[in-house]
């Protein structure tokens, strides 16, 4: 643990996450590597970067150690240490004491990168609603997540849905014969594109197939339902999160996904909500995703003010370079970095260095009352 005092010099300012990858089990990196600014990238098993989590991830067929997942922080002195320490050295300052009360010293949301590398997919899966995580998990919440598309490469594709309504039966005959090809085709064909943004809702069956490099907004649970595990490193019962394959299916909505549905609702259409100076933000995310998380993009062409009394959230530097001014100075900023704003920082303005527009995805925590 850090010196309180040590940690207490850092809130006065934008605050700078650092890396933090691991080996998952499917293959990629390359793009998410390229992205943070890492030397050397390529595709290996370091396909997902938690930058903005106070969540243990836990991978199938991986070492899982117990800070996992935690995002970090680099102090003045150079020693990194975990973002949670920060949280729970100064809970209201950081967070705000009405997500305090209601979440602890804790996000309440999760975000990260995934890069899906050449050759690689990740499994046809889903994930639980709040209420069955509450009843079969102990857990307060599911994994609904957004998905914003920030890489791709030649043949990226994604699927979601199902095309027609499939009983759990069905389903399960195939995915226990392993029928890849038959369980894909029961599902909506994307082929995502750099700035789409794809909301996912708990028990929704989603696969992405290599090539798709996402910054994804979730909660903030590692609760997956792997549907798939011929080629990975882990067994079929692994996938089931220990609820048994009877009892994960009832997580799944194989219901029919309308077209129109999709492309109206699951595929975003950004909503301007403001504009100045030449920049604007977007909303990225429907009403319904309010009470886990939400999310905007800000289209910086000069400079663009964050008011004081917004929250605790997190900025993505998606495209492009600048500055944050403040009460604290200057602060540079560039394509890749991830930095933390505590409820404690007063208003702030983002401030474009270059002649093309700056893009930065600012996440927030879920709404409370």
């Amino acid at each position: 643990m850090a010196p309180k005092d040590e940690l207490n010099s850092i809130l006065d300012a934008p605050i700078f996450l650092a890396p933090n990858t691991f080996l998952h089990f499917y293959g990629g990196g390359k793009l998410r590597a390229e992205f943070m600014g890492e030397p050397d990238p390529k595709d290996d098993y370091r396909s997902e970067e938690w930058m903005f989590s106070t969540n243990r991830a836990t991978t199938p067929g991986r070492e899982n150690p117990p800070d996992k997942g935690f995002s970090r922080i680099q102090l003045p002195s150079g020693k990194v240490v975990l973002l949670k320490h920060l949280l729970e050295a100064f809970p209201n300052q950081t967070l705000g004491e009405h997500h305090v009360d209601k979440f602890g010293a804790n996000l309440g949301v999760l975000l990260k990168i995934f890069d899906v590398g050449d050759n690689s997919h990740i499994p046809i899966h889903w994930h639980p609603a709040p209420e069955f995580a509450q009843e079969h998990l102990n857990s307060p919440f599911g994994k609904t997540e957004a998905w914003i598309i920030i890489g791709t490469r030649p043949g990226a594709k994604a699927w979601i849905g199902c095309r027609e309504s499939v009983s759990n039966a069905e389903f399960a005959e195939l995915m226990y014969a392993q029928d890849i090809k038959s369980l894909r085709s029961l599902m909506h064909l994307l082929e995502p594109e750099v700035g789409e943004v794809i909301y996912v809702p708990p028990g929704v069956i989603h696969s992405l197939g290599s090539g798709l490099c996402v910054l994804e907004p979730q909660e903030p649970t590692d609760w997956s339902i792997l549907a798939e595990w011929e080629g990975f490193p882990y067994e079929s019962e692994d996938g089931t999160l220990g609820l048994g394959w009877d009892l994960a299916l009832e997580a799944a909505d194989f219901s029919k996904l309308e077209i129109d549905e999709l492309n109206g609702y699951i595929k975003r259409t950004p909503e301007n909500i403001r504009e100045e100076n030449g920049s604007c933000e977007e909303r990225l995310l429907p009403d319904e995703a309010t009470p886990y998380f939400q999310a905007s993009r800000l289209i910086v062409d000069s400079n663009l003010n964050m008011e004081a009394g917004s929250g605790f959230h997190c900025l993505v530097v998606l495209q492009g370079r600048g500055k944050l001014i403040g009460g604290f100075g200057e602060v540079p900023i560039e394509r890749g970095k991830s930095i933390f704003i505590p409820a404690c920082l007063l208003g702030y303005e983002i401030v474009n260095a270059t002649d093309a527009p700056m893009e930065v995805v600012c996440c927030y925590p879920p709404a409370v009352t």
